[in-house]
């Protein structure tokens, strides 16, 4: 398991209805909050893909696979990540802007007998800023065909390693690490404190 490489996966296929617009393309310190991401996971030299809409994201210059799974949500996302990949995934929000590479290598390092390394933090699960091993296909298909769509749920499917703030604490200077963004106003906010 521990041997195949890792492949990176950024989520931007998202509605973003409480945005107003895609949140993926927002941008942050002058670039778009999908650029900071990307430029976090570049130093793990693993393979990157955006998991969204080639129309939108070419320009990125990386791989764009559309969703498997229109209108699922991070679990559909996830679905084509792993497909696509066929190879453990380090699957990412496209509105983490805190992540950092020394984290990101954490993380993967981690990697052993667990289906997913997921941070765990005073408001839950984070499963989108988690390594999943391609084991995970089949326990994420079943999900999706019983439209079962919670990637919460799915986690209580998986055997997880579950990193607590003693783990992914040392790694989180500005204290918003999962940070991630869904409104104008939480984006204002967040800026603020940066």
């Amino acid at each position: 398991m521990g041997i195949e490489p890792v492949h990176v996966a950024v989520l931007a296929g998202g509605q973003s209805r409480r945005m107003g617009r895609d949140k993926a393309l927002i941008e942050w310190d002058g670039q778009p909050l999908i650029a900071r991401v990307l430029a976090a996971a570049h130093p793990l030299q693993a393979p990157l893909f955006i998991v969204g809409d080639p129309d939108q994201y070419a320009h990125l210059g990386l791989p764009v696979h559309p969703d498997l799974h229109a209108g699922l949500g991070p679990i559909g996302g996830l679905h084509t990540a792993l497909a696509t990949a066929a190879s453990p995934v380090l699957l990412l929000a496209c509105d983490l802007p805190f992540l950092t590479p020394e984290f990101l290598r954490m993380l993967v390092g981690r990697r052993g007998i667990h289906q997913a390394i997921v941070p765990y933090t005073a408001d839950g699960a984070q499963p989108l800023c988690a390594l999943y091993e391609p084991s995970c296909q089949t326990v994420v298909e079943s999900a999706i065909a019983a439209s079962k769509r919670s990637m919460r749920g799915l986690l209580q499917q998986l055997a997880v390693d579950e990193l607590g703030a003693e783990v992914w604490r040392p790694y989180d200077e500005s204290g918003l690490l999962f940070a991630n963004l869904n409104t104008p106003e939480e984006v204002a906010r967040v800026q603020g404190q940066h």
